[in-house]
């Protein structure tokens, strides 16, 4: 595995294309981001302070890197739980965003690029802070970013299954407002399935990429 730290670069994730094309794993991990990118196409505010990586990963699904930010969190005293699919929640604010792409080769995944934005010591503006914090915010001091980042890479190493996530899942037995296109309906939660879709009590089943959800979620 590759680690390769940079000061400042447009978007981690735009980076790591080098890597790819080589057929390399690798992690990137930026002070800074000029580019960084959310779901949806949206910004993601990327200031000094927090970590911004990217890890390339060939031959394996990464279902859920949540739950090795939740575990980092936890080895900093900080109790998370994972808004679904992929954002990890403190106190009824993100923390952490992180977008995973898979490459499918035929039906099966070729590799994925994880990409993840924790918020540790950068400076949550005005505007945000009621829907957004930082372990720094949490805990009330700085820590050492470098310490939370290798945590990261370990935990990111470790294998999680769904049971898991659900434990932290914030969703489960939650009622929810869904947005589809130009529909909005309201249904509950009632499961999350090994394929990473959201069950709905009427039986349906939800990817992430076809859906907007919103749910008040508290610790």
């Amino acid at each position: 595995m590759t680690v390769e730290l940079l000061k400042r670069v447009d978007s981690t994730n735009n980076y790591v294309q080098k890597y790819i094309k080589r057929r390399q794993n690798a992690i990137i991990c930026a002070e800074e981001q000029t580019a960084g990118a959310g779901t949806k196409g949206r910004s993601f505010i990327s200031s000094v302070g927090g970590i911004y990586m990217t890890k390339l990963k060939f031959y394996e699904f990464l279902v859920n890197s949540a739950m090795a930010v939740v575990a980092t969190l936890a080895a900093f005293d900080i109790t998370a739980g994972i808004k679904w699919p992929n954002d990890v929640i403190v106190n009824g604010k993100k923390i952490c965003g992180i977008l995973i792409k898979n490459a499918l080769q035929g039906d099966l995944v070729d590799y994925s690029v994880i990409g993840i934005g924790l918020n540790v010591n950068n400076e949550i503006s005005s505007e945000i802070r009621d829907i957004a914090t930082s372990v720094s915010l949490v805990l009330g001091k700085e820590v050492d970013k470098e310490s939370v980042f290798f945590t990261l890479m370990q935990n990111l190493e470790q294998e999680y299954d769904i049971s898991q996530y659900k434990k932290y899942s914030l969703l489960l037995g939650k009622k929810v407002t869904i947005l589809r296109g130009e529909n909005t309906f309201e249904a509950q939660v009632l499961d999350v399935l090994e394929d990473g879709r959201l069950l709905l009590t009427n039986g349906e089943a939800l990817s992430a990429g076809e859906i907007d959800l919103k749910i008040l979620a508290d610790l």
